[in-house]
């Protein structure tokens, strides 16, 4: 009955019988349990198919997460792969060009200690790759003022650059062109463009930011100073009075309603209104809705029911008052018998008549 049976399916089995699981209970108290609950006692044969439907449901899981686990594994491989091959083809390149140019192995081996020697200073130098899409502009200040550093070439960037990102430059490797590869300028926009934010997204990253438990304040600054900055960069904002437009734009963004604001943001794309044309833009499409220009703010919108002092009669038809379907009938009584103490729905006559 126990057959092949694990700790965690006795203690289902227990939980499923109604009993109560200890955290000290062995398999032999389990057990003990289950054969001495008033279940097994009344049907045997119920609680050896719910012990075996615990087992199987165990291993069918086991066997999804060892599928699921297969499948990362798989798709680690082919990278890995689609990246052995691309060495291999750098490497047949380099051995056919040393077999036309012999001398040419002494100078390979010295520019592979050198580049060695700038990736290791340049490591240590600049801060290390981020784990959250917010510090990559961060991490890409420290490596160019460290590139100033050392004085480093412009053709050694961006293989310095691809090595400090290890496994990461995996899905930048896979659909970047080749002579894409040794520009730095172009590395580094589709680097940004693949692990960094969207304007809207830094913007909120930069007001939610907090200091971290390791972290001075001084390095908190700084943050703070790096990430705004890139964000006016994303802005393309680079004189005082721009600076000013896109911080009222963006605090009438935020009065804006769910619908509204989405709508901008559409519209804006990649760039941003200035703030009279954003209000255009509000105007445009609240009128072409026909709604009111009273809106509610995002911060609180979802709170407020809008309908909650509307009128409720506002779907009620008005009547004239000189219809003559509201008039007093001054000729009350009915007009089958004549009698007044009735209509001549209520009247016995007809009734009479219906029984015939």
């Amino acid at each position: 009955m126990y057959k092949n049976a694990l700790k965690e399916d006795l203690i289902r089995v227990v939980e499923n019988l109604d009993g109560t699981v200890e955290s000290t209970d062995t398999i032999v108290k389990l057990k003990t349990k289950i054969e001495n609950s008033s279940t097994f006692e009344s049907d045997p044969d119920f609680v050896k198919t719910l012990i075996q439907n615990c087992i199987d449901e165990r291993v069918s899981r086991n066997e999804k997460r060892g599928n699921f686990r297969k499948t990362k594994k798989i798709e680690l491989a082919k990278l890995q792969l689609a990246k052995l091959e691309k060495e291999v083809e750098l490497q047949t390149a380099k051995n056919k060009a040393l077999s036309l140019n012999p001398a040419a192995k002494v100078e390979e081996k010295q520019f592979e200690t050198n580049i060695e020697n700038m990736i290791k200073s340049i490591k240590t130098l600049s801060l290390p790759v981020p784990t959250r899409s917010e510090n990559f502009n961060l991490f890409f200040q420290s490596l160019e003022r460290a590139f100033l550093t050392k004085k480093i070439n412009d053709e050694y960037k961006s293989e310095i650059l691809i090595n400090l990102l290890g496994e990461r430059a995996h899905n930048v490797l896979l659909y970047i062109k080749e002579e894409e590869l040794n520009d730095y300028e172009k590395l580094k926009s589709i680097v940004l463009r693949e692990f960094q934010l969207t304007p809207r997204e830094c913007l909120n990253s930069l007001k939610n930011a907090v200091k971290s438990s390791g972290e001075t304040y001084i390095q908190f600054a700084a943050r703070l100073t790096a990430n705004f900055q890139y964000y006016c960069s994303l802005r393309k904002v680079n004189s005082f009075e721009s600076l000013c437009g896109l911080i009222i734009s963006d605090k009438l963004f935020e009065t804006l309603n769910k619908e509204t604001a989405t709508h901008i943001g559409i519209r804006e794309a990649e760039d941003w209104f200035r703030p009279i044309d954003l209000t255009k833009e509000c105007d445009i499409y609240i009128s072409s809705k026909s709604g009111s220009h009273k809106e509610i703010p995002i911060t609180y919108g979802y709170t407020q029911d809008p309908f909650k002092n509307r009128s409720q009669n506002f779907f009620k038809p008005k009547i004239k008052e000189n219809y003559p379907q509201y008039h007093e009938r001054e000729n009350k009584n009915c007009f089958i018998c004549g009698d007044s103490s009735h209509c001549a729905r209520d009247c016995v006559t007809t009734r009479m008549c219906r029984g015939r």
